[in-house]
């Protein structure tokens, strides 16, 4: 695959109160090395002036997020794994906990796929049900 590639992140969050969905699409870098798929993309979020940084890492077993910027938090999803973690926001911090059901990756010449669900808690309270996709194909040139 290419350096230049589209991400798409696909959610779905199921509560008590109903779902949500979620799909954006991002311009980034992929880069794979030693079995490693690495995705390198900016996002600009809503009340943010500057972006949010975004390195993904993946492997047929687990996949590693790190946010950086006005928003900062590192998030690791392994198959059977519950994992803790901080998100560092301007108006405080937030304690998240993933239990992790399943991670697959698909790897083929000219995209990635990788789903990930797991639980999701909140400071503690019990939040969603949720399942995240993340696509990535070859950047399409224009002329």
């Amino acid at each position: 695959m290419k350096k230049e590639v589209t991400v798409v992140i696909s959610g779905l969050h199921i509560a008590e109160d109903g779902q949500q969905e979620l799909e954006m699409a991002y311009e980034g870098e992929y880069h794979e090395k030693n079995g490693m798929h690495y995705l390198f993309f900016n996002e600009l979020q809503e009340g943010f002036t500057e972006p949010v940084r975004n390195r993904y890492t993946m492997t047929a077993e687990s996949l590693e997020v790190r946010r950086s910027g006005p928003i900062s938090t590192s998030l690791y999803f392994r198959e059977g794994e519950r994992r803790q973690s901080t998100y560092q926001v301007p108006w405080g911090n937030l304690t998240a906990t993933f239990d992790t059901s399943q991670v697959r990756l698909d790897v083929r010449e000219d995209r990635l796929e990788m789903q990930v669900i797991y639980r999701l808690n909140l400071n503690g309270e019990e939040q969603a049900e949720c399942n995240i996709r993340v696509q990535v194909k070859e950047r399409k040139k224009e002329f």
